[in-house]
């Protein structure tokens, strides 16, 4: 592990040390040439070189290239898939130039994720825009301790959204500021939710005190869209019926409206304004003194496998 990180901070400081977010981008495009925001096999080791040539000064030699690639593999392939995210590639470029690592340190779950984005989608138009963006960022690196100036701020929305803005409509939508602010984990990957059965009581408690964050007794605005991002997210890879058949211990009545719920979070893609339509439906069934949030026994109605 020394040995790699070694290889890693070497190679950096030899070639990548006065690299710029722009130039980075401009060698990721060109061998992420699907789009689909990784690079694997050899193209890894042409995009070493690349960035050291964007440098300029002396190639790394071979064994330089396999060294680096070993010591990225080691440090960022949790999965080991053998290919390299952009947000974790990123991380060779010079501390000031590495503001995208300052959004992985920003949210921890998808609580922290949907306050932030209900903070800085302020006309609540279901999309962060540039000024908007410029807003944001302008808070991030001030908080961070950063000083840029106009331009440089300038110059990172830009290129933000050219990372990000996959439909190129100078605004971020919902999933694609998801990218931006990746959440560590799904909280709900541990948890059988989408694979035909319900959640234990125990279970239950656990996914309750999580997304109940200010310890309230209840799950309301940004917790309870945190929740619903997670499902939604959660519920794209896996599609199965996760809400049972004749198991369900309550008012038949509800059956219908559960299962039209179920359909929307395993077959929408994360949006804003899905979120917020589901956000409604949810509370429209499950929240029955209608004060506009969730105590336990009303969710228990969606996730438990029996009532509390």
């Amino acid at each position: 592990m020394a040995e790699g990180s070694a290889a890693f901070d070497g190679f950096l400081a030899k070639y990548t040390g006065d690299l710029t977010s722009a130039q980075f981008m401009e060698v990721w495009d060109h061998f992420d040439k699907d789009g689909n925001g990784f690079i694997e096999g050899k193209e890894l080791d042409d995009f070493f070189r690349e960035l050291a040539r964007q440098k300029g000064g002396k190639q790394p030699s071979d064994q330089e290239i396999s060294d680096m690639r070993e010591a990225i593999m080691l440090k960022f392939d949790d999965n080991k898939d053998g290919r390299i995210s952009m947000n974790e590639m990123s991380s060779i470029l010079p501390m000031e130039e590495s503001f995208l690592l300052l959004f992985r340190q920003q949210v921890g779950t998808s609580v922290e994720f949907m306050e932030i984005w209900r903070k800085y989608d302020a006309d609540c138009s279901g999309y962060i825009e540039s000024e908007e963006l410029r807003s944001f960022l302008t808070d991030l690196l001030s908080k961070a301790g950063k000083d840029v100036t106009e331009d440089k701020l300038a110059e990172y929305v830009e290129t933000i959204l050219k990372m990000f803005d996959s439909n190129n409509d100078r605004k971020l939508e919902l999933k694609e500021m998801a990218q931006l602010l990746p959440v560590k984990e799904n909280f709900l990957t541990q948890f059988q939710i989408f694979e035909g059965s319900r959640v234990s009581r125990e279970e239950f408690d656990k996914i309750f005190a999580h997304y109940d964050k200010d310890k309230s007794g209840t799950i309301e605005d940004s917790e309870l869209c945190g929740l619903l991002k997670d499902l939604m997210e959660h519920g794209e890879k896996d599609q199965a019926d996760w809400l049972g058949n004749d198991s369900l211990g309550f008012i038949k009545g509800l059956l219908g409206w559960l299962q039209k719920l179920k359909a929307r979070l395993t077959n929408k893609e994360l949006d804003a304004k899905v979120l917020e339509e589901n956000k409604e439906l949810l509370l429209k069934i499950c929240d029955i003194d209608k004060d506009g949030r969730l105590s336990k026994d009303e969710l228990a109605m969606l996730l438990c496998d029996a009532e509390l």
